[in-house]
């Protein structure tokens, strides 16, 4: 009984083993139906304006907005360029201050109108390009108008008295948001058409900024960018890729210390026709896998800490001529900070696609947001969700949409080939890993093997697969004596008998 105690506790062993960090691995292939697109809402068609009636309320296409989570699965949008309630033509398209918020949960959009009562007149101007952030109850709205903040408890606004320890005001800044120690960090932006590569935090606690300089004159830092694509990363790190340095798209990859007040940089490029990607095969890191040069892609975070990248302005996998265009994209991509390795993921290859919307709130590995850049983007749980943009239509045809799609990243996943666990704090290949359960499980056998037959077998003995164990004894053998009778006489035996 103790072996089969101990062969069920090596099995069970075994398969964790075959699991360890499976959930997190970039050496497996996320299983296509699990890990799909699903459009959610909106419209497949460009150019629609907000709507708001009794029964559904929603935003209207447009590109270039901010937004924030609240802790309650609340999302709160604000501004950006495009088609609000007041109906506007595409060739005037105003800048828009509109507020509204998205329950994840029940899946609602609601419009909040200002109330200048309660705020006394304090409203954020319409802005193109802000930066916000949350912190318990309040947001902080940054951009072209200033640094305002919204107490999401009251509903009211506030402004931010700006003065010489402030920002100057701008738009289409990198920003990272920490929302559980209320930190903002902004970097770089334009003001006036001027590019910056400046760098500042924002606290909450004290609602204060402050100006964070390079530590000597030789530090590194990146060049004058807007639109770049930003992660804030659970071990506190923040990462930065691509964006538009003077004039020109990049893939220029950075990351930031807040505890060394460092950057460092992982590479890229600049130009074309340095500017192409690099796809390898779908769902496989390595290290020759990279995206191109672009601007305004959405990013997400998983609970892994992968660092995830959707479409944007740039160039696909075949810009490599020196005449290339950028085009709008819709390739996704993951990268894993801990083997450094970027992963395509899905969507596609070429610039200028077209999107496939599928059944209205089912998830197909068929699916496919139509490319665009400046989208809103936001995580809950194993939720990544995609709101507007700039971008292609069903019909290809070019505008601002609203479409919502949504993306799942937790699934069960089935072994691949690959590199590295991504996620994974430990350097093992998922190769090396099954290698070692194999010995340990050899290893294992043969001790459990030997403990069975220095028993004779009796714990694996079966009357029909196995045949019993057989003692043989010696017989002790005794001579006896036997008489034979005696006669009297001849014996006559009768001529005539018939033998």
């Amino acid at each position: 009984m103790n072996v089969n105690r101990s062969l069920m506790l090596f099995l069970l062993a075994f398969t964790a083993s075959l699991n360890f960090h499976a959930e997190c691995s970039p050496a497996v292939k996320h299983q296509e139906r699990a890990q799909a697109w699903a459009w959610i809402g909106g419209s497949k068609i460009r150019n629609q304006h907000s709507t708001v009636d009794g029964q559904e309320s929603y935003p209207g296409a447009r590109d270039g907005a901010t937004s924030w989570f609240h802790s309650n699965s609340t999302v709160w949008v604000f501004g950006g360029k495009g088609f609000g309630l007041k109906k506007s033509q595409p060739l005037q398209l105003p800048m828009l201050d509109e507020l509204w918020s998205f329950d994840i949960k029940e899946r609602k959009w609601q419009f909040h109108p200002f109330d200048n009562k309660t705020s006394k007149g304090q409203k954020p101007l319409p802005c193109l390009g802000c930066v916000s952030c949350s912190y318990q109850n309040k947001a902080l709205v940054f951009g072209s108008s200033g640094s305002f903040i919204f107490d999401m408890g009251t509903m009211t606004w506030t402004v931010l008295q700006d003065n010489k320890s402030s920002p100057v005001p701008r738009s289409d800044a990198a920003h990272w948001c920490d929302a559980e120690k209320g930190v903002l960090w902004i970097f770089g932006g334009t003001d006036s058409g001027k590019n910056l590569d400046d760098f500042w935090s924002f606290s909450f606690k004290n609602s204060q900024w402050k100006e964070l300089r390079p530590k000597s004159n030789k530090s590194t830092i990146p060049a004058k960018c807007i639109k770049a694509t930003t992660w804030m990363h659970p071990s506190g790190i923040l990462y930065m890729f691509g964006g538009s340095c003077h004039g020109r798209l990049t893939s220029y990859f950075w990351s930031y210390s807040p505890g060394t007040l460092e950057w460092k940089k992982f590479g890229g490029s600049e130009g074309v026709p340095k500017c192409a990607g690099r796809f390898g095969q779908r769902g496989v890191a390595s290290k020759g896998n990279y995206p191109g040069c672009r601007n305004g892609a959405a990013s997400w975070i998983d609970q892994c800490g992968n660092l995830w990248m959707f479409g944007g302005s740039g160039y696909d996998n075949f810009s490599v001529s020196a005449y290339a265009m950028p085009g709008l994209l819709s390739d996704f991509w993951m990268y894993n900070v801990s083997s450094h390795q970027w992963m395509w993921m899905g969507g596609l290859s070429r610039e200028e696609g077209r999107p496939f919307f599928g059944e209205k709130g089912v998830a197909d590995a068929h699916n496919i947001p139509g490319p665009r850049e400046s989208a809103m983007s936001f995580s809950y749980n194993h939720e990544m969700w995609l709101f507007g943009g700039a971008g292609h239509d069903d019909k290809q045809f070019d505008g601002l949409l609203n479409d919502l799609w949504m993306y799942t990243t937790f699934t069960n996943i089935t072994p691949t080939q690959g590199t590295q666990l991504p996620g994974d704090t430990i350097s093992i290949s998922f190769g090396v890993r099954v290698l070692i359960a194999l010995l340990v499980m050899a290893l294992g056998l043969v001790v459990s093997l030997s403990m069975c037959y220095s028993k004779e077998c009796k714990i694996f003995r079966f009357k029909r697969h196995l045949r019993p164990v057989v003692k043989y004894t010696p017989v002790k053998v005794e001579t006896v004596q036997v008489l034979q009778p005696e006669t009297a006489g001849p014996i006559n035996i009768d001529p005539n008998r018939n033998l």
